[in-house]
């Protein structure tokens, strides 16, 4: 066997590292914020820089008039967009991307127009507990029932588990269940869908032994819409089934996310596309409106005093310097936006006109190689954004979906595919529902070639039933 030896010694090598910049992390940072954020972050800038302040003239939505917040020695060209958008994503990779989150909220005043969010299920829960004036042992059992809860705000902990932290027997621990039971929403607390709607039922007073039946036993059928199987096992009419079902439908399987669920959202739009009297469609890249940033004149001056001590001369020129970097990102932002907002009027102009089964297929890539910009560019843009067009308002991320080419040459979104696929099945017979195999004929036969599993696939993304579950019997 060969003796093996180690050495120790040193090495060099040559490497050649791309490192992003301070300045280059700002423009990506701002360029993936949607506009709420992009509020709260300049307001954040405002109170921490000594170099900005807002601007009192009116308020602009407009991205034709960001350059007049860039001083005019900052080197800043705003028709240089390889400079403005491309280079800076030689590093975009980086940085990671952000993730795609929910709708957000508002008007172009949208922080004044913000409905307060409600209070969480689990305080709403023990404020009603509170008010009840309950002994000591009940309300520690009924505050460890109510931390238990899920969001959905069923009860999945075993009760006997819940009795031993704290401290109860099974009978207290009971009672406290039945406490909770008993207080708005109704169904919160109980173990399994079932008991939730037993809940509920009780709740209006319309439970009765059919129900209870129903519930107990006839889930499994009811699930698989086996509905003649049903009819025999319970022995009643087809009528009285398709009322008892009525009456379900109705009712909430998750009565927890009732109370955190029901504030409605708005939306703040980053883009908006209007269409003028000349049928030109027109595209303007909004910016928050209670805050619009301009580099203090009277610091800058300051900056000129000769008798500024070093110290003083070195903070003001740091805070210069920050603004300036601000400022001039927020000018990339809305350049970059605005080119894409140019691009989605140029290729999806006939969704502007006739909507969703108008829309082009495309992708982040295709988009981001007819712009000369890196795809994260593109990611940012879109991410958390949203676009108001004549047709409504829509995240950004709507139009990058996969691409169909019909019989005569012309790309269609995934997205167009599916709202036909929506309107098809609108519009069946829902006693003899159609089948993903007769969907995909249909589409076909209309020039666009779609595969049945395809059809599947999009209807389990939109969350629709198979045709078994679909069907109506009465």
């Amino acid at each position: 066997m060969a003796e093996t030896k180690l050495t120790t010694g040193l090495s060099g090598r040559l490497e050649q590292k791309q490192l992003i910049s301070q300045s280059q992390q700002r423009s990506l940072e701002l360029l993936a914020m949607p506009l709420p954020l992009l509020e709260s972050r300049l307001t954040e800038e405002l109170a921490g820089n000594v170099l900005l302040e807002e601007q009192s003239d009116p308020v602009f939505s407009s991205s034709e008039n960001i350059v007049s917040d860039v001083p005019e020695n900052s080197g800043y060209d705003e028709n240089d967009y390889e400079q403005n958008s491309i280079l800076p994503e030689e590093w975009a990779d980086d940085l990671p991307l952000p993730q795609q989150s929910r709708d957000e909220a508002g008007t172009m005043d949208f922080l004044g127009n913000l409905p307060a969010p409600p209070p969480p299920l689990r305080t709403l829960l023990l404020s009603e507990l509170h008010a009840l004036g309950l002994p000591e042992n009940l309300m520690e059992a009924a505050s460890e029932i109510v931390s238990a809860l899920n969001d959905d705000g069923y009860l999945t902990v075993n009760l006997a588990d819940l009795a031993m932290q704290c401290d109860a027997d099974m009978d207290e621990i009971n009672e406290a269940l039945h406490i909770v039971q008993s207080i708005a929403p109704a169904g919160v607390a109980a173990r399994d869908l079932a008991e939730c709607l037993k809940l509920q039922l009780a709740h209006k007073g319309l439970l009765t032994g059919d129900f209870v039946r129903l519930l107990d036993e006839g889930l499994p059928d009811l699930e698989m819409n086996r509905m003649t199987r049903l009819e025999k096992k319970l022995g009643i009419t087809p009528e009285k089934l398709e009322n008892m079902l009525k009456t379900l439908r109705s009712l909430n399987p998750a009565p927890g996310r009732s109370e955190t669920d029901s504030a409605p959202r708005s939306i703040v739009p980053d883009l908006a596309v209007s269409k003028d009297e000349n049928g030109t469609y027109t595209v303007r890249v909004r910016r928050p409106a209670s805050v619009r940033l301009t580099v203090s004149p009277l610091y800058e001056k300051l900056l000129e005093d000769a008798s500024l001590s070093p110290d003083d001369r070195a903070y003001l020129t740091e805070k210069l310097n920050r603004a300036r970097e601000l400022l001039r990102a927020l000018s990339m932002r809305e350049s970059t936006l605005k080119q894409l907002g140019e691009f989605l009027i140029t290729r999806q102009s006939a969704f502007l006109d006739g909507g969703v089964d108008k829309l082009k297929g495309m992708t982040m890539k295709s988009a981001a190689a007819e712009l000369g910009v890196n795809e994260s560019t593109i990611s940012r843009c879109v991410a958390d954004k949203f676009i108001e067009t004549p047709q409504g308002v829509f995240p950004l991320r709507f139009f990058f979906s996969g691409t169909y080419n019909s019989e005569n040459g012309e790309d269609v979104s995934a997205r167009a595919i599916q709202q036909k696929i929506k309107q098809l099945i609108a519009s069946e017979d829902q006693t003899e529902p159609l089948s993903d195999e007769t969907i995909s004929r249909m589409l076909n036969d209309a020039g666009l070639p779609v595969a049945r599993r395809t059809v599947a696939k999009y209807r389990e993304l939109m969350n629709i039933p198979a045709s078994a579950l679909r069907k109506k019997f009465y």
